[in-house]
This record gives C-alpha cells, structure tokens and sequence, in this order.
C-alpha cells in the first residue's frame, strides 16, 4: 500500500469522524422528534423510527406562545444584525483607513474583551442595563448581544477591508468623488462577501443564544426561542419529542439563511482569512 494511499484513507476517515461527532446531536434530536412518547426509550435505542410520527412537530407549531416566541427572536436577531453591521463596518474602516492615536491600543483591548467568558461578564452587564431602564425589553437585550458581537465583527471587518487597496478609494477620490462617496460605492460592493459572511455569523450567535436571554428577559412575553422551548420541561416530566421537534424548527431559519448566502459566505471567509 502506497504512502499517499494511507495518507488519504486517513484523511477521510478524519473527514468521516468529524461529520460523525458534528452530526450525531442533530441526528438523535430528529430521531426523536419522529418518535411516539412510547417509543423514545426504547432499548436497545431505534435510530430509524419504526412508525414515523410528525405529531411533535404540531404540538410544538400548535402551542400558543411558540410564534411568540419565534416573532421575539426574529425580530431581535435581524435589528442586532443590522445595527452590529452598521457600528462594526464603521469602525473597521476606521481601523484600516484612518490614522488616529491608541489605533493599536484600541484594537488590542476590543481582541482582550472576547477572552472573558458569558458568565464573567453576565452580572456587570446586567447592572449595567438594569440602571438604564432596560431589562425585560427587546432594546435591553439588543444591547447586551451588540456589546457582545461587535468586537468579533469589527475584526471580520477589518481583515477583509486590507484585502481591498486603498488605490481603488484613490482614484475614485481623484475623480472627483469624496471619502463618503467612495466608501459606499467602491469598498461597499467590495466587502460584499465579508458583510454576508459577518452578518450570518452575528445573525447565528443572536439566535441560538440562551444565556442572556434567560437573565435579562424574565417576562414570558418576552422570551425568545432558545429559552421558550424549556416551557416544555416540566416539574415532574419533560415532553422530549415536543422539544426536539421544536429545536429542529428553530434551526431551520439558520439553514435557509446559509442556503441564500453559502456562495457568499465561503467567498468571505476565504478572502478574510488570506491577510489578518
């Protein structure tokens, strides 16, 4: 057997091994969601469901605060999307473009403040909100998501846009365009895969965050999907087909996200990470 021949069996069997841990979690929780209430502890465990059952899936759809729960994170996942991407493109193009004192100063200190953990930082956070009026509202924990994803965006940013010579701004300032101007008809349709490719990452930690959206949002009308979905374990009993199949509906608005944007998505993070 040929060296390069054992080089790649090992390879795909990393690949195989990989996809295997990557994928088991999502395999048992549809599994579940397929099963009948009797079937689910079976043992020896049925990884193929003997009578496929979708009524899960209808109780999760049926229960009332479901689309409530779902509007809520919706809602707050595109508006922190949004505003993160408006706030983080700004200040990368400050950071690449601009001159200023403490530039490196300011960059090191955004880099130190994602090596704390969610519950180091939880309490100041909640104080910090808690003064501003802010708690169990949709603004409040906006907030919190924003301080919590941009300094990760603004480095997303940063490396894509010194992918992009600033001969390019030049010369359309040079004819006669201003920095603005510049900005957002050169750099913009450049940074286009690095926009989608920040975006879906920002879009992705909102919605399937849990932490901070069961300290800050303590009203049930304000809940959002991740947190919803423990309505279905009980004191003495937890309906785990129901919330499995509700799991499985929160992750499909992420898959139909990264089906219009892979292309995009793969282009960026390519270009990102060829120059830091």
């Amino acid at each position: 057997m040929s060296k390069k021949l054992i080089l790649t069996s090992l390879f795909y069997i990393g690949i195989i091994l990989l996809l295997f841990f990557s994928l088991f979690p999502f395999i048992q929780m549809l599994s579940t969601s397929l099963k009948a209430p009797s079937a689910q502890f079976t043992v020896p465990p049925l990884w193929i469901p003997e009578q496929i059952t979708f009524e899960n899936f209808y109780a999760a759809i049926q229960y009332k605060e479901f689309v409530r729960y779902f509007m809520n994170s919706l809602f707050i996942s595109i508006i922190t999307c949004v505003l993160v991407i408006i706030i983080s493109l700004l200040a990368a193009y400050s950071f690449t473009r601009l001159e200023f004192p403490g530039r490196r100063i300011f960059l090191n200190v955004i880099l130190v403040s994602q090596m704390f953990c969610l519950s180091a930082i939880v309490i100041p956070l909640y104080k910090l909100v808690g003064s501003l009026g802010m708690l169990n509202s949709y603004w409040g924990l906006i907030l919190v998501y924003i301080a919590f994803t941009v300094p990760v965006a603004v480095w997303l940013l940063r490396s894509f846009l010194l992918n992009i010579p600033k001969d390019m701004e030049e010369s359309a300032m040079i004819e006669g365009a201003s920095k603005f101007t510049a900005f957002f008809k050169v750099v913009i349709p450049l940074l286009r895969p690095g926009i989608g490719a920040t975006a879906a990452y920002v879009f992705l930690i909102t919605w399937q965050e849990f932490l901070f959206s069961l300290v800050f949002m303590s009203k049930p009308e304000y809940r959002t999907l991740p947190v919803g979905i423990m309505d279905f374990k009980g004191q003495y009993e937890t309906n785990w087909g129901t919330m499995m199949a509700s799991s499985i509906l929160i992750s499909i608005p992420v898959l139909i996200l990264f089906m219009f944007i892979q292309k995009q998505l793969i282009s960026g993070l390519t270009e990102g990470a060829t120059k830091g």
